[in-house]
Parts: structure tokens; C-alpha cells; sequence
């Protein structure tokens, strides 16, 4: 846990926690960091998912983009915690456009063994798609705009 809090905030790979542990990159490496992000979480802390880096010098041997993650304490945020949480709003909506697109399917068919609780639940998924496709009114730091 110690390598958290001296990088709080900075992009660290599997080799940099093994190397600050003085340990090999392996399973057991792996598992430890998955329970490591369950105690971040009991404490109110963050520790994101591991996704490319954005640092387009971080390479590995065959060149690709070194996979980090990043450890944020509670209160504390920047432009990455940003792009975690809007990557985690992307898969969200696509789970309700599914969830929409399977309801409605559903409410429509007539051998279907709850077609009022789909229909249900298909008014609500297209109340969230709704409501969500209004936040273009939030502001170009949130949302982009098409063209």
C-alpha cells in the first residue's frame, strides 16, 4: 500500500508497482493489485482501471502503449479521472440502449411473459436516454460537440 500514496496521482504500470514492491510482474502480482483496489475503494480512494497510457512515450519493447492505472484519493480528481468516468458513462449508456432496444423488443411481442413490466422498463430506459442526450447543455469540457 505504500506505493500508493507515493504516486498518488501518477500513471503506474505492473513493473512499477513490482519494481517499488521489490517483486516480479506476474499472477501473484496481479491477484494483490485487484485486492488492493478493493481496500482503495472501502477507504473512499480510487484506483482505475488499467487502460493505455496517455503518454504517448511510455512504450514497451514492441512499442505499443504500456498498459497503467492510476491511484486517487478521496476529493482528488484531474483530467484522467475525468476520462475514467466519461469511459465508464459510455458503457454505461450502451447497456441502456441495449436494455432499451431488448425492452421494447419485448413489450412488443406478444408471446412475451411480462410484456407491461417490459413495456415498463423500456419507458424508463428511454426517459434516461433522453434525459442524458440534454447534456450538450452542460458544456464542450464534458461533452464534445459532432461536427
Amino acid at each position: 500500500m505504500i506505493w500508493l500514496r507515493s504516486n498518488h496521482g501518477r500513471e503506474v504500470s505492473y513493473a512499477d508497482i513490482a519494481a517499488d514492491a521489490g517483486g516480479k510482474d506476474g499472477a501473484r502480482l496481479r491477484r494483490a493489485v485487484k485486492v488492493v483496489c478493493v481496500i482503495a475503494a472501502n477507504r473512499g480512494d480510487r484506483l482505475e482501471g488499467f487502460q493505455p497510457s496517455a503518454d504517448p512515450t511510455r512504450r514497451d519493447s514492441a512499442r505499443r502503449r504500456v498498459w497503467t492505472t492510476r491511484y486517487m484519493r478521496e476529493g482528488h480528481g484531474d483530467e484522467f479521472s475525468a476520462r475514467d468516468a466519461m469511459s465508464a458513462a459510455r458503457a454505461a449508456m450502451t447497456s441502456v440502449k441495449d436494455m432499451h432496444r431488448a425492452t421494447t423488443y419485448e413489450a412488443a411481442n406478444p408471446h412475451s411473459i411480462a410484456r407491461q413490466e417490459f413495456a415498463t422498463m423500456a419507458q424508463a430506459a428511454d426517459e434516461c436516454i433522453t434525459k442524458v442526450a440534454g447534456l450538450d447543455k452542460v458544456g464542450s469540457q464534458v461533452v464534445r460537440p459532432a461536427c
